[in-house]
């Protein structure tokens, strides 16, 4: 898709403040950085919008550009922040920036409830950027300006980094767990699991999304049963705002579940209790 370059494209703010930021002065690579984060972030969130909105080839790409101020310079000084343009699929690029700012929302203002997938990478990512801002003790503020509606607004700050690291902190901790489902997505999350670790996602049959990492050394195995049925083992963690997490000790392909045949073997060694029942109205009335 082609950039749109108009006067009236949508307009993304990010601004440090607080800190040192207040001196109109930050470390280069702690701005860079976050600012890597938060594209990142733009991207994952971009590619599940396009997808949710019928888009063929999503990549989270919307022409995002750094704008210039009129003396030519990237960053400008109140505080230290940037402006940049959405210029290629606007709509959907002005959703992702929605969805990114109602959830930063809920974190600053420490409403704890579950984010869906649109909201685990915001999450993730802002976890990341709180710890280069605890380095320099500033307050990230984002606003975007589309058109004419009223300009949307958000921040985090140390309350916003404080309630993250309560929300990714475990409730329950379980051992030894078991979980069927479909393998559907295998991703590279964190830089900082490069070499040990990968993760992927497992739909149960009820629907229930589960975030799983794997050890690298299944990744072989992993990719062979992408999109089946699997049967995973490992130790579960649940969490207030995020899908429960499995660090998976093992994992193989789920044979298919012969009812009938389970049924008949049962009606076999437990005669008496069935009776003359048939196997097949017995499997019918439980399928109601």
């Amino acid at each position: 898709m082609p950039n749109q370059r108009t006067p009236n494209n949508p307009i993304f703010s990010i601004s440090f403040s607080k800190g040192t930021a207040d001196q109109h002065r930050l470390p280069l690579n702690h701005v860079l950085e976050s600012l890597a984060e938060i594209a990142k972030m733009i991207r994952e969130v971009g590619i599940q919008v396009q997808r949710a909105n019928g888009v063929e080839n999503p990549d989270g790409d919307f022409g995002i550009e750094l704008l210039a101020g009129r003396n030519g310079e990237a960053f400008y000084a109140s505080s230290v922040g940037a402006q940049a343009a959405i210029t290629r699929d606007v709509r959907n690029g002005v959703e992702t920036m929605s969805r990114i700012f109602a959830v930063t929302d809920t974190v600053e203002k420490k409403r704890v409830r579950p984010v869906d997938n649109f909201g685990e990478p915001v999450l993730r990512r802002l976890a990341l950027v709180g710890k280069i801002q605890e380095k320099d003790n500033t307050e990230l503020k984002m606003q975007l300006v589309s058109g004419r509606k009223k300009p949307q607004e958000t921040r985090f700050s140390a309350t916003g980094v404080a309630a993250l690291r309560a929300m990714n902190t475990a409730e329950l901790a379980i051992e030894a767990v078991t979980l069927y489902g479909k393998l559907q997505r295998l991703t590279d999350f964190s830089a900082n699991d490069e070499g040990t670790y990968f993760w992927g996602e497992v739909r149960e049959d009820s629907g229930k999304i589960w975030r799983v990492r794997f050890k690298i050394a299944d990744l072989q195995r992993a990719q062979r049963l992408f999109t089946r049925q699997v049967m995973l083992a490992g130790d579960a963690a649940y969490f207030k705002t995020r899908s429960p997490r499995l660090d998976a000790t093992d994992i193989r392909e789920e044979k298919p579940r012969d009812y009938m045949a389970a049924l008949q073997r049962l009606q076999k060694n437990y005669g008496p209790v069935f009776k003359k029942e048939n196997a097949q109205d017995v499997l019918n009335e439980l399928r109601g």
